[in-house]
């Protein structure tokens, strides 16, 4: 912190608040109100974060890593503060799992592991755990996650209060615009309870996670939204569409299994009963390919170097120009596959070596085994290599291949961007939405007692409503019918144009321009003040990678890498 005072007297008196503040949070506390300026007595660098789900944790453990005070307001438009939409008890079931096992969670201040084996054991028995289940390569439900997360959230504000930082957290509080002014401040307007109120910032970050339309619709169709899970629960039809086959659609399968019957585990093996036996339960899984995600599988962690697919090969790749970037980084992805599984690619259809035809031949054998028989197939070897602790090669490779590609992915022209949109990231995702034995479990139980069914519709499938108000679609095996149907496809990604914040997006140079690292919008007011965009729909526009807890993480680092960059910069 630069010190600017009027006297040496003031300067010995901040000298010696500071070095104490290291040491006392009373001193900590007081030194914040001592912080000198130009004309005396001034106050720290204030920052508003909107959201305190994961992304908004993360922030705050690199903030507060700063030496200079800050004062961080937290906007939670819920009733409680540091969980997220996707782990949120409110929002969520108990038997909707993680499909991150515990190591791959960034510690917000310890491992997910040592926190459990911190919790009584009477509340590890309510979550029908014990110390022996607690392991680093072990799946937990989401809402655990989010107790998880909520209690490292609290720790992280105790934390950073003890070292001088003020933390503020407003819940219930909906944040309904954002205006970037000339005077380096910007205001951030909320609605708490009948009130509208606003404060300034010296900078401000949109870390307000996933965005849903209360009521999606397809081909003017409207749909259910399943968030929160009593959406499902509360249904009463018996014939259910479920749009989507990947992990949003197996929790809303087997959602919809507890609320219409019961699992049963007996000898390993899962099965389900009906509550109600004459109003047979009908579940259809309705997407484009009609397949589902593999199994999670056993792969060494910290995850293995490229031989292939490295930096420095990609970054040569990068040097030579964007013409032609994206065909001859597949070709490298070929290379790396052939090195982790030499027959691999030769077993798949001739078209595998090439970049249109690699996502088909990628997924043909799924597709011609049939997905919930694909599914069967697929978890027994899954669990065969969790027994034996040996990977599956090409699935590794491709696991981290994405990773290393997201290295290359804004040096795209825009076509080969949508070509890499289309072509390539089905496979990717298809890869990191590994799913948890005991969901595959209870999905192929549902298929076993006859109650769920997988299709794959027609290319242009077009979504309709009949005159009595069923839906009906295209599917390959001609028109299918429904009394509802559950959206969930997922995440769409959103331009900056979409935040919900009138004057912020009145404010930027080009609404439609796409947020990229360090994630800062480009404002047309050059004196503005920095707003932070890591709203998860407007970064999936240009980072296809961005969900999941790992990526929030690393997002988080580089703004708050940016915020103190920059002060710091100024203060010297």
């Amino acid at each position: 912190m630069t010190v600017r005072s009027r006297g040496f007297g003031q300067q010995l008196v901040y000298c010696l608040f500071y070095r104490l503040a290291e040491r006392r949070p009373f001193w900590a506390a007081l030194q914040r109100s001592a912080c000198l300026g130009p004309e005396g007595i001034t106050s720290v660098r204030k920052i508003g974060i909107v959201g305190s789900g994961p992304t908004a944790i993360y922030l705050l453990k690199h903030l507060s890593s700063s030496d200079d005070p800050l004062a961080i307001t937290f906007f939670e438009a819920s009733p409680r503060a540091g969980t997220g939409m996707p782990y949120d008890p409110a929002l969520n079931a108990d038997y909707m799992l993680c499909n991150a096992f515990s190591r791959e969670i960034p510690a917000p201040v310890r491992p997910l592991v040592d926190w459990l084996r911190e919790q009584p054991a009477r509340e590890l028995g309510e979550w029908e755990l014990s110390a022996h289940d607690l392991t680093a390569r072990a799946f937990y439900p989401r809402v655990l996650i989010g107790e998880y997360l909520h209690s490292q959230f609290s720790e992280l504000c105790e934390n950073a209060r003890d070292i001088g930082h003020e933390i503020d957290i407003l819940t219930k509080c909906r944040v309904t615009d954002i205006e970037a002014a000339n005077d380096m401040r910007s205001t951030v307007r909320y609605e708490c309870g009948q009130s509208i109120k606003t404060l300034q910032f010296d900078a401000v970050v949109i870390a307000s996670g996933h965005s849903w339309p209360d009521v999606p619709e397809i081909d003017g169709v409207k749909l259910v939204s399943p968030w929160p899970n009593t959406n499902i629960t509360g249904l009463e039809q018996n014939d259910i569409g479920v749009l989507g086959s990947s992990l949003s659609a197996i929790d809303i399968v087997i959602t919809l299994g507890h609320a219409r019957g019961e699992f049963q585990e007996s000898g390993g093996r899962i099965s389900w009963l009906a509550a109600d036996t004459d109003n047979a339960l009908r579940i259809t899984m309705v997407s484009k390919m009609g397949i589902m995600p593999e199994g999670d599988f056993y792969y060494p962690f910290p995850y293995e170097p490229l031989t292939c697919l490295t930096r420095d090969a990609m970054d040569f790749e990068i040097d030579q120009g964007s013409d032609g970037l994206l065909d001859r980084i597949f070709q490298l992805l070929c290379d790396e596959l052939d090195v982790a599984d030499p027959d691999y690619l030769d077993r798949l259809p001739e078209t595998a070596r090439t970049l249109e035809g690699f996502g088909p031949a990628y997924f043909s054998d799924r597709r011609e085994v049939g997905g919930l028989r694909a599914v069967k197939r697929d978890l027994l070897e899954s669990r065969e290599t969790m027994r034996c602790k040996e990977t599956i090669p090409h699935r590794y490779a491709l696991l981290r291949a994405h990773v290393a590609i997201d290295h290359i992915l804004r040096q795209l022209s825009e076509e080969d961007y949508w070509r890499f949109l289309d072509h390539l990231m089905p496979v990717f995702a298809d890869c990191y939405a590994a799913v948890p034995h005991l969901s595959l479990a209870r999905v192929t139980a549902l298929f076993d007692a006859g109650v769920l069914a997988l299709v794959a519709t027609e290319e242009e499938a077009e979504f309709g409503l009949s005159d009595d108000g069923i839906i009906e679609i295209d599917s390959e095996d001609g028109t299918i019918r429904f009394d509802v149907m559950l959206d969930a496809r997922g995440q769409s990604p959103s331009s900056p144009a979409d935040l919900p914040f009138p004057s912020l997006v009145k404010a930027l140079r080009d609404p439609e321009e796409p947020v990229l690292r360090p994630f800062i919008l480009d404002l047309a007011k050059a004196d503005a003040s920095p707003i932070y965009c890591l709203a998860l729909p407007q970064l999936l526009e240009r980072y296809p990678f961005s969900q999941g807890l790992v990526e929030c993480s690393k997002n988080a680092r580089h703004v708050a890498d940016d915020i103190l960059r920059k002060w710091s910069k100024q203060g010297s």
